[in-house]
């Protein structure tokens, strides 16, 4: 029974502040931060890389035109699957740990974000017909980003399973299927017709395929089998809905700016400089994956003093990725784009984008801080007010900056959210003087970065640093 991934730990007894039961499945190892972390970063890269191997394909194949559509449709799946999802991945992660029946609950939580992604689609598809009668939408382009989206909060749902139980091969298994898979049926089905509804099916149908998987992986439960605790964790979510809705907005809301405010080809170019830019981004969340399942279940005497420590250690390894992926991005640019991009554009631009990277780290360690303490509705305060920032910056300098201007409209939406996230968990989680360190000569590092020459001294500066402090990194993270 002690090796069933969903069998309860022996209780300890002990209450935490909040009145309820505390941790009661033992913490694991230290050392387990950076095996977990290592597979995590792999999963999580193998989603963001993946994307990045068929992109040079796709933008050849399709054109910036056809490209552009295929980016905007991408983002709008993910802002509808965060709808569906309501909040709850991060409350199955912190349920799953309290009380001795913490397993049965967030399987119950999983089960009730399944259950919204099918209401999602049933309603979704009803919606589109009504609207396709009176000719407003196409009704086949319509299913396609409903039935996508609902597949991917059933995705998202067995992926949070797999985090609680600290199964990262799980994990990692969804993550390929969902993105890696779905990218590459989507390019391979529209080498006969280079067109973006075909590359959209395809990429639809390997979701649904990805979503089956998810059920087999991560067996969800039905609400009912732990009602007060489904209840308790749908308050508690409640908040998680409009930031979760804002966090997206901020994630790839940029594209569809670019979008409204520059025209289909130059979100097509943004999508390019947003991939590049987004490596640094994927390491931060491949970290924070295997990263805070092992903060919270570790016992409160010393849950957060281990975070400092080992939260820092993340931040500087997150700090010397983004400053390397800026002062090589002007010729990763070269890369990625086909004829017709302008790849001094979009290095440029991907070398602001990828300080957000920086600024996300510290927003995931004070989140957990926020989370735990229940105080949900400043996360929804802080993304609401950094999607605000990030939406009226980008109308006041995309006509003057074009793509960098929406690109430091996203930088400033990032440290809004992040000023406000790392305000109110302070009380728990205080970042050190290293922290900070780390953050300057992120800013640094990005300043460089902005002309491809000095770029390259950037990325020397980081090497030679990022080898002196390696043997300190290493050290804190095997505990």
């Amino acid at each position: 029974m002690a090796d069933h991934p969903d069998a309860p730990a022996p209780d300890t007894g002990r209450v935490e502040p909040s009145g309820r039961q505390g941790d009661v499945n033992p913490p694991p190892g230290a050392a387990s931060l950076g095996a977990h972390s290592v597979i995590y970063l792999l999963g999580t890269a193998l989603q963001g890389l993946g994307v990045l191997l068929v992109l040079p394909f796709a933008t050849r194949l399709l054109g910036e035109v056809e490209y552009g559509k295929v980016a905007t449709a991408l983002v709008v799946v993910q802002m509808v699957g965060t709808v569906a999802a309501a909040g709850l991945p991060q409350v199955i992660l912190r349920e799953y740990h309290r009380g001795e029946d913490g397993p049965t609950a967030g399987r119950a939580l999983a089960g009730t974000m399944v259950g919204l992604a099918v209401a999602l689609a049933v309603l979704g598809v009803a919606l589109g017909g009504v609207l396709s009668a009176t000719g407003r939408v196409d009704f086949r382009q319509w299913c396609l980003v409903v039935v996508a989206s609902a597949a991917l909060t059933t995705v998202v749902a067995g992926q949070s399973l797999s985090r609680a139980r600290l199964r990262p091969f799980h994990f990692l298994a969804l993550a390929i299927v969902s993105t890696v898979v779905a990218h590459l049926s989507g390019l391979l089905a529209a080498q006969g017709d280079r067109s973006s509804r075909t590359y959209l099916t395809a990429y639809a149908a390997a979701l649904v395929v990805a979503a089956v998987l998810a059920l087999v992986v991560g067996r969800p439960l039905p609400p009912t089998a732990a009602r007060q605790r489904v209840r308790a964790g749908v308050r508690l979510a409640a908040p998680l809905l409009p930031q979760a809705v804002a966090m997206l907005g901020l994630l790839m809301g940029d594209v569809l700016l670019a979008n409204r405010l520059l025209g289909d080809a130059a979100a097509g170019s943004y999508q390019v400089a947003l991939q590049i830019g987004n490596i640094p981004f994927v390491l931060a969340v491949a970290l924070f994956n295997g990263w805070s399942p092992l903060v919270l279940s570790r016992p409160l005497a010393d849950r957060w003093a281990w975070a400092r420590r080992s939260g820092t250690a993340l931040l500087t390894v997150v700090v010397v990725g983004a400053g390397l992926v800026a002062g090589v991005s002007y010729w990763v640019s070269f890369v990625l784009a086909g004829e017709g991009f302008d790849v001094g554009a979009i290095g440029g631009t991907a070398a602001l984008l990828t300080f957000v990277a920086v600024l996300y780290m510290l927003y995931q360690g004070s989140s957990l801080a926020v989370l735990d303490s229940e105080r949900t509705g400043w996360l929804a305060a802080g993304a609401l007010a950094g999607l605000a920032v990030m939406a009226a910056l980008a109308v006041l300098l995309a006509s003057d900056l074009s793509l960098d201007g929406v690109a430091l409209a996203k930088v400033a939406g990032y440290l809004t959210l992040t000023a406000v996230t790392v305000a109110v968990g302070r009380r728990e989680l205080r970042w050190p003087v290293e922290a900070w360190l780390a953050v300057a000569v992120a800013v640094v590092a990005t300043v460089l970065s902005f002309h491809y020459l000095s770029g390259v001294l950037a990325v020397v500066l980081l090497l030679v640093g990022g080898a002196i402090i390696a043997p300190r990194v290493l050290r804190t993270l095997r505990g």
